[in-house]
């Protein structure tokens, strides 16, 4: 994935959202907390992409935010990919960044996530 790309989505989201959507979302950037940083997060959980519970081909996806669950959101510039890990599930949506979390606030996106970030939102 083009790191220049994603960088310019997550500065969208971040400028209409903020850094933490919902006070659920944690959007990754260029952050000297290694917690909210991009390319160091990205190192962390390059491995998971691999492991053997799911079935994706994720060579060309980069993380680009993790929940307060620890729920991973993956994006390939064609679609995002949410991932519960202690779960071991998933969903994919062919959506940029920016459109999941507007989904996530419309309750247009549901399943691994609490039922507050909709019903409150």
């Amino acid at each position: 994935m083009n790191p220049s790309s994603l960088s310019k989505k997550l500065e969208s989201l971040i400028q209409e959202r903020g850094v933490h959507p919902y006070n659920f979302f944690n959007v990754l950037h260029h952050s000297e907390n290694p917690n909210l940083n991009l390319v160091k997060q990205n190192e962390i959980w390059q491995d998971i992409k691999n492991e053997e519970w799911h079935d994706l081909k994720m060579d060309d996806y980069s993380l680009w935010a993790i929940t307060d669950n620890g729920d991973l959101l993956w994006w390939n510039e064609k679609q995002t990919i949410a991932m519960n890990p202690r779960d071991q599930v998933y969903m994919a949506l062919p959506v940029n960044p920016k459109q999941f979390i507007r989904l996530i606030g419309l309750g247009k996106v549901t399943g691994i996530f609490p039922s507050a970030l909709w019903t409150h939102a």
